[in-house]
């Protein structure tokens, strides 16, 4: 009788059993690691587009802004970043406390979005994990805010715009409906 070489049938399924668990196990994991990175990205950007607000709005507090009030920054056109990716958004500084402006960020991405979230001069960024904060992307509330005025209706709420608070672009000029 001659030896046959190369693997029975029993064998070849054992193998290929074993790697479908391996994989069962690994992709999860695999999965919620790519996911993280994300979300960190998102809060890198978070915190890149802050930073750039802030010192725009400083520079523009010194020479083209009219002091208090409340001013709107697109990240795409207002704060000398022509490439953002895909990222959009806006930030908005109340600056009613000129010494102390207050900064609420609305970015979003193809993946991720970070609404109304409140930050002060000190930062104070959401953590990465943190799902409630940083949402996955939802399309609707996206295209709710496709413009800056929406987004500064958002924030003033309607009791403040009736009472004549506008919010402002970088030169102070006021968006209305």
């Amino acid at each position: 009788m001659r030896k046959k070489n190369g693997f029975t049938l029993v064998e070849l399924l054992a193998v290929i059993v074993v790697l479908a668990i391996i994989m069962i196990i690994a992709i999860p994991s695999v999965l919620d690691t790519m996911n993280n990175a994300r979300r960190k990205s998102f809060v890198l950007e978070a915190q890149k587009v802050f930073k750039s607000t802030q010192e725009q709005y400083t520079m523009d507090s010194q020479s083209s802004i009219p002091g208090a009030g409340v001013y709107i920054y697109n990240i795409k056109t207002d704060l000398g970043t022509a490439d953002t990716g895909n990222y959009l958004g806006f930030v908005i500084v109340d600056a009613t406390n000129v010494d102390d402006p207050q900064y609420t960020i609305y970015l979003w991405d193809n993946n991720y979005m970070l609404f109304r979230y409140n930050v002060n001069a000190s930062g104070g960024f959401p953590d990465p994990t943190d799902a409630n904060t940083i949402q996955g992307f939802n399309a609707a509330t996206v295209a709710s805010f496709n413009s800056e005025y929406p987004a500064c209706n958002d924030y003033l709420g309607d009791t403040r715009v009736s009472a004549g608070e506008f919010c402002m672009n970088r030169h102070g000029l006021q968006f209305t409906a």
